[in-house]
């Protein structure tokens, strides 16, 4: 059976990111045994994308190492060791030094076959991340086939339960919008929907935040930051009836299951870039920061979204 290595550097997020094109070259490569290598850290809020709920299959197994000598050369022996007939390079690209530098790597590592690291021209105006990344795997691909569907594991969807979910994280502070802002789209949404109730969902960073936030109702707002591993993170956000984030691992959950919603970015990249495959979401992106997007603003998006969602 041949082996395939796919490196990728990913937390949850940009795992999600990348799944079209781990689908397409488990489509291209069937009876291969499919790797996932990728550095893991050990920053706050970072998930292993091997914790992610994937259908099985997908991935066979997963490689990790961390920022240090010792476990980079423990990874390369692995690599070699392991003998891989194909390598798809699909990581972040951040300069031609370093994409020279992985290149010449795997070819000292005996990987004959390389994908992924040809340079090309993005246009995110019209192509996500996502897209993009399915096009280093097939350069003919469609943006119809660039699709979170059949990726993640069946979770059953209790619509019944009248809640929304919020997500106030994000590990860059200038993706995270003011705490003010946030109180003031909650109040609003409150008193509009007063049956509804709210999860805020997040890392232990976000509990002091969340509890500023459910003091407004202390019976309808319930604080899970910190509470949740991965599993039940993934089936609460599928059974929310609306999801509103920051450019977050949550935006792409939520776009995992085609969920209505606003994504709230802060000007930290290129417009169009990260934005979900999903074009049930909203997507706020400012002109200078995070927090040029008024809660004013966002509520009139959110406030038809829900009149709709109730009316059906």
């Amino acid at each position: 059976m041949k082996k395939i290595l796919i490196y990728r550097n990913c937390s949850l997020g940009d795992f999600i990111v990348s799944l079209p094109a781990i689908k397409m070259i488990k489509k291209n490569n069937p009876k291969s045994k499919i790797y996932l290598g990728s550095q893991q850290k050990s920053d706050v809020g970072f998930v292993k994308p091997n914790l992610i709920p994937l259908k099985k299959g997908i991935i066979d197994k997963f490689i990790f190492f961390e920022h240090n000598i010792f476990s980079i050369i423990k990874f390369l022996n692995i690599i070699k060791k392991n003998k891989f007939d194909k390598v798809y390079y699909l990581n972040e690209f951040t300069s031609n030094m370093k994409i020279n530098r992985d290149f010449l790597i795997f070819c000292l590592l005996g990987i004959k076959k390389k994908y992924g690291f040809q340079i090309m021209n993005y246009n995110y105006d019209s192509f996500n991340e996502a897209y993009y990344l399915c096009k280093r795997v097939n350069n003919k691909v469609k943006k119809k086939d660039v699709t979170l569907k059949n990726l993640i594991s069946s979770f059953i969807n209790n619509n019944k339960k009248k809640y929304i979910t919020i997500s106030l994280g994000g590990r860059n502070p200038a993706k995270r919008w003011n705490i003010n802002y946030w109180v003031t789209l909650v109040m609003d949404i409150t008193k509009s929907f007063p049956s509804l109730s709210i999860k805020i969902i997040g890392s232990k960073n976000e509990i002091d935040t969340a509890e500023i936030i459910r003091k407004i109702n202390k019976i309808k707002i319930i604080n899970m930051c910190g509470k949740t591993n991965i599993n039940t993170l993934f089936k609460v956000i599928n059974s929310s009836r609306y999801h509103i984030s920051h450019d977050d691992g949550t935006m792409h959950i939520a776009s995992c299951f085609q969920k209505y919603g606003v994504a709230i970015f802060g000007k930290t990249d290129k417009r169009g870039r990260w934005f979900p495959s999903n074009s049930n979401q909203k997507v706020f992106f400012p002109k200078t920061n995070v927090n040029d997007t008024k809660p004013n603003k966002i509520f009139k998006v959110v406030y038809k979204d829900l009149v709709k969602i109730a009316a059906n």
